[in-house]
């Protein structure tokens, strides 16, 4: 009896044993498997140095980028109205081709002189403004007009534009208001259209956002660009602004008046690192011209000097990292590399997304990670590399072991 007693104690202990084993491997297989974190890779932070620019000593200056309206990259007095002469002229042109429209290289309506037009060269000449000969029937282009504005900067061709556009001259000051505030130009304001009268007057700031509105015209930038012009019956004549060529300068419009001093507005580009970068500045109340156009390029150039190509991230860079318990991995890589082209100082900061990863789900479609450089933020792609399959049998069975503390590795 004792030993049946003994028989069957052992085998109720093996059949409990038995189903023992199956319950804890069923329950080790059917666990369901942990999520997986991902870790940020450190990044090495890019920082470039600050600005330099070389800002006349005297009266009022700004300088900023072409297509980033509202951007001062440096200037001296930059909310003082000050008279502005003859860069007046270019709202004159802006005004009356947006009145009298014209394509680039177009030359427009042919336009004749009147008595009243002949009148004004006289005129200006008696007042030592700036002119060029005008006679009563002569017929010009609009587009010849303009260039003796905008080049010689001929007080009565600039008249004659206006009204010619406009029928009269207050008519034209109305639309130049109305123009320059529908543009948010503050702090700018004309008198007339050329500039001789010292109410014609604007800020450095006012006349940065003038100029981006002018170089992005492709009449006006076309016109301000030219070294020379002869117009039959009238003569010819070389630009006044004496920068114009050198150290990028590309355009745009002096102006001199007793009150104003010497003054220019321009524009200028450079080629750094294979990408084109496109500014404005504008100089004012320096003692003559050519010392006008000389800070102007060497304003210009500093600012050039400023820019940096600067890489944050290479090709196929990891980025970020997960590993699961089993030592399966997986990484996010760059896939694609990226520059910014920047202006000063600089840092940069990255931030990239690790989402929860799950064995035997599909990864989600790779996110981009966002790399702020100074002002600028960028997108870089990102892809994904390896997988995580699901672990092995052993490692399922032993799972209960190791997070028992059971078994460790």
């Amino acid at each position: 009896m004792l030993r049946r007693s003994l028989a069957l104690v052992a085998g109720g202990t093996a059949a409990a044993l038995v189903t023992a084993t199956g319950v804890y491997s069923t329950l080790a297989l059917l666990a369901p498997l942990p999520g997986i974190d991902g870790r940020a890779l450190e990044r090495v932070s890019v920082s470039t140095p600050a600005a330099t620019v070389a800002l006349p000593g005297y009266g009022a200056s700004a300088i900023g980028p072409l297509d980033e309206a509202g951007t001062v990259y440096a200037g001296v007095d930059l909310d003082t109205v000050r008279p502005i002469a003859s860069i007046t002229k270019v709202v004159t042109a802006l005004v009356v081709l947006e009145q009298a429209p014209l394509a680039a290289g177009e030359s427009g309506p042919t336009i004749t002189l009147d008595t009243a037009a002949g009148r004004l060269d006289e005129e200006y000449r008696a007042r030592n403004g700036s002119v060029a000969p005008a006679e009563a029937g002569l017929q010009l282009t609009q587009r010849q007009l303009i260039d003796l504005m905008l080049v010689w900067s001929a007080n009565n061709y600039a008249d004659t534009l206006a009204i010619w556009a406009f029928g009269s001259t207050e008519n034209y000051l109305a639309a130049a208001a109305e123009y320059l505030d529908r543009h948010g130009i503050e702090n700018l304001q004309v008198a007339d259209a050329t500039g001789f009268s010292p109410d014609s007057a604007g800020t450095p700031r006012a006349l940065l956002e003038l100029a981006r509105l002018a170089a992005a015209h492709p009449v006006v930038a076309e016109s301000a660009a030219q070294e020379v012009i002869d117009v039959p019956g009238v003569g010819r004549f070389e630009n006044r602004n004496l920068a114009l060529g050198r150290d990028g300068v590309t355009g745009l419009k002096t102006g001199t008046t007793e009150e104003a001093g010497a003054c220019l507005l321009f524009s200028g580009r450079a080629q750094i690192d294979g990408e084109t970068v496109d500014v404005v500045g504008v100089v004012l109340d320096a003692e003559v011209q050519s010392q006008a156009a000389a800070d102007a390029r060497a304003l210009l150039t500093s600012v050039v000097d400023d820019y940096r190509l600067v890489t944050v991230a290479e090709p196929g860079e990891p980025v970020a990292r997960w590993r699961a318990p089993w030592g399966d991995e997986v990484e996010l890589r760059t896939a694609e590399g990226a520059s910014e082209l920047v202006w000063g100082d600089a840092t940069s900061q990255s931030f990239v997304p690790t989402p929860e990863l799950r064995a035997g789900f599909p990864a989600p479609d790779a996110p981009a990670m966002a790399v702020q450089l100074g002002d600028e933020q960028l997108e870089v792609p990102l892809q994904w590399s390896g997988a995580i399959e699901g672990p092995d049998l052993a490692w399922r069975l032993l799972r209960p072991l190791r997070e028992a503390g059971i078994l460790t590795e």
